[in-house]
């Protein structure tokens, strides 16, 4: 966020804001998009961000990013030294939310606000060149500490002048500290029980399906994350303009639960990641599955063996943080069979189908049409249990003015910040 940057942003509407592009035209059909670049743009090396070198970078970032979805890209080529066309095999208006992967040079520097300090681990400099004008904060240092709790007695000492992340439970208290400002957001990020298919005990539709309506999302986000979260609605970001208001949604239905579970009891065991906030999230969806006589027997394991155990579909369930926002793509990418962020083997048959209707649509109507066929086909054929979207709130000492945009994590106006009481030398555009 301090450092490399991207064509374009996304809003809290999953609609594309420019960024290093001045403006970005997409045609009529969704077949291509003009983009026109800021002038004067250089990387941090000096050398400029112009339309040839962007054309050049682009292939590479978005190949990584796209993964086998790159194969509906037709050309990348700049038009003139300030603009550049792309243009795809047909209608493709999952990849045009793809211009906000962020670009650098194989030598790693890009376009950001702050470079790093040569020599330096975990120091960056303000950028002097920076388009839309110098950052007020010179130095930004990053300390880290064994836990969260010793990184907030240090801000409470005022040692460190701002705190990257307040855990839910910390977060009340240090709301009303006169000394320290906080500042929540909702992450892109939405917890969710991974239900595996394969595994005998959930080939069943049925027992997936009952397993949705068992859980109260509400309850999770009041009891297990203290209120500091969003219940979940389904496996896209509500807020994209795409998502229509009457999209089918995920119901709490204890007695449906229990009816199609036929009054058996079913014990399920269920891989979570060695982090506080799941283990309350655990023991809430445990409570919750217990009503309706499913036997949650959650495993605390690492990461490493939760990546493992997942690609090899070796699980019966999954209870994990997944990006799902707030643009369709990032989901498009996640869940289908062959996406690059694929990396549990998520999702089913049901569900690619339901996507790739969304990947060609050239029209709203048919992009809102195909949004709601991708949450009809997760409630039929259930992969996941959607529990809740994550907030997280940075802290930071009042000594710091800082600009604030609303819905959105505070780092990404650092260059705005400044000392309290100072004049900012930056630009808001």
């Amino acid at each position: 966020m301090l450092v490399v940057e991207g064509l374009a942003r996304t809003g809290e509407d999953g609609r594309l804001q420019p960024s290093l592009a001045e403006s970005l035209t997409i045609d009529a059909d969704r077949g291509s998009v003009l983009i026109k670049l800021r002038p004067n743009v250089k990387f941090h090396d000096g050398t400029p961000a112009d339309a040839p070198a962007i054309a050049a970078l682009l292939p590479a970032a978005l190949k990584g990013f796209l993964g086998f979805a790159y194969g509906d890209v037709d050309h990348i080529r700049a038009t003139a030294g300030d603009a550049l066309e792309i243009g795809f095999r047909g209608s493709a208006p999952l990849l045009t939310e793809a211009l906000e992967v962020t670009l650098q040079k194989p030598n790693g520097v890009s376009t950001g606000p702050f470079e790093p300090v040569p020599g330096s681990n975990g120091e960056w400099q303000a950028n002097p060149a920076y388009y839309l004008g110098v950052p007020a904060l010179r130095r930004v240092r990053i300390e880290s500490y064994p836990s969260v709790r010793a990184a907030w007695a240090e801000l409470l000492r005022d040692r460190i002048d701002m705190l990257w992340e307040v855990a839910p439970e910390a977060l009340s208290s240090l709301e009303n500290t006169s000394s320290i400002s906080t500042f929540a957001f909702t992450r892109r990020y939405q917890y969710l029980l991974v239900l595996n298919s394969d595994a005998p005990s959930l080939k069943a539709v049925a027992r997936r399906r009952a397993l949705t309506y068992a859980i109260d999302t509400t309850a999770v986000v009041r009891n297990a994350l203290e209120s500091h979260g969003v219940p979940s609605t389904g496996p896209l970001w509500p807020r994209h303009w795409a998502v229509p208001a009457d999209s089918p949604k995920f119901v709490f239905d204890p007695v449906k639960a229990t009816s199609l579970l036929h009054g058996e009891r079913l014990k399920l065991s269920c891989l979570i990641p060695p982090d506080a906030p799941f283990e309350r999230l655990a023991l809430e969806v445990k409570r919750q599955l217990g009503a309706v006589g499913v036997d949650l027997m959650p495993e605390e394991v690492s990461y490493d063996e939760i990546s493992e155990r997942a690609a090899k579909r070796d699980y019966e369930a999954l209870l994990i943080e997944l990006i799902s926002g707030p643009t369709l793509v990032r989901p498009y990418l996640v869940w289908h069979s062959n996406g690059p962020f694929n990396w549990g083997r998520f999702g089913n048959a049901t569900i690619d189908a339901a996507l790739e209707q969304v990947r060609h649509t050239s029209t709203d109507d048919q992009m809102r049409a195909a949004v709601a066929g991708i949450q009809r086909a997760f409630i039929d054929d259930p992969a996941a249990v959607f529990l809740a979207w994550s907030v997280r709130a940075r802290a930071v000492s009042k000594r710091f003015d800082v600009q604030a945009e609303e819905g959105r994590d505070v780092l990404s106006t650092m260059r705005l910040w400044r000392p309290a009481g100072g004049v900012s030398q930056a630009s808001r555009n």
